[in-house]
């Protein structure tokens, strides 16, 4: 998972390279991708001519109900047929969505990568948390050395119960620092973003399961067999300002994809 994580993300990167700096126009040219992609698997993954034949009938039927809606057992009749055709033309889209949600899912977790959340700004604090798995390793024996440009403001807060370890750290300087968390004699690193430019920001390293490792791409996996969990920075959210509102890009993401979806699927010739 961690090759392919590397891939993918080398990917994004080069296609939201002009974007670094203006992270809206970024969201908008990935909503446009998104919408032609979407509509390009839809037409060949789907029964178009089936799904037109469903519309026509699901049309035909919504008529005869207004024409003779005087005409109970005729009005009753036509939305039995209505929900029946609407049950077909749902089930036309079943095959498509199986092509459809890998490709999503892929894209949305690499948003989320670099639209979520902000690098730290200089002289912001920041959490950092560290979970241990679960054996005979104590809190007592991690510790946290930090690179110059980052300023440990606490003592570490251990809670041997969860198996966890806090420290609240000051950003002094913009950058990416790498900090390093000590267990015992091994070494483990977590990048720390400082900076008011916006790019790819990792919250969390991860170490075993490939669906966390999936969720978590921005930096190599932990080891399998380390003592470490997980590593966590609290970075602060990046909602987009957008007519006095702040949305969270997926919902930015989400209109402009169904917008563009919609006024290209006719010159696409898409059946939706």
């Amino acid at each position: 998972m961690g090759t392919f994580n590397t891939a993918i993300t080398r990917v994004f990167d080069l296609i939201l390279a002009p974007f670094s700096a203006h992270p809206l126009p970024g969201v908008v040219a990935v909503s446009l991708l998104t919408g032609i992609l979407l509509l390009l698997i839809f037409r060949y993954t789907s029964n178009q001519p089936g799904i037109r034949a469903a519309k026509d009938l699901i049309i035909s039927h919504l008529l005869e109900v207004l024409l003779y809606r005087d005409e109970l057992r005729v009005v009753m009749r036509a939305q039995a047929r209505l929900a029946k055709d609407n049950l077909r033309y749902l089930g036309h889209a079943v095959v498509p969505l199986m092509f459809i949600i890998p490709p999503v899912l892929v894209l949305l977790v690499q948003m989320d990568l670099r639209y979520s959340h902000r690098p730290l700004r200089v002289g912001e604090p920041a959490i950092l948390a560290v979970k241990l798995r679960p054996g005979d390793l104590s809190p007592d024996q991690v510790s946290l050395s930090v690179p110059p440009g980052v300023e440990v403001e606490t003592a570490a807060l251990r809670m041997p119960t969860i198996g966890e370890v806090d420290w609240r750290l000051r950003a002094e300087a913009t950058g990416q620092h790498r900090l390093v968390v000590k267990v015992g004699r091994d070494e483990f690193e977590k990048l720390l973003v400082v900076g008011e430019q916006r790019g790819r920001v990792s919250p969390r390293r991860v170490g075993t399961g490939l669906w966390q490792q999936f969720l978590n791409p921005g930096e190599p996996p932990l080891p399998p067999d380390g003592p470490l969990a997980w590593v966590s920075v609290s970075y602060s959210g990046a909602p987009f300002p957008l007519f006095g509102w702040r949305l969270h890009w997926i919902w930015l993401w989400l209109i402009l994809s169904m917008a563009f979806g919609y006024a290209l699927k006719g010159p696409l010739r898409v059946q939706v």
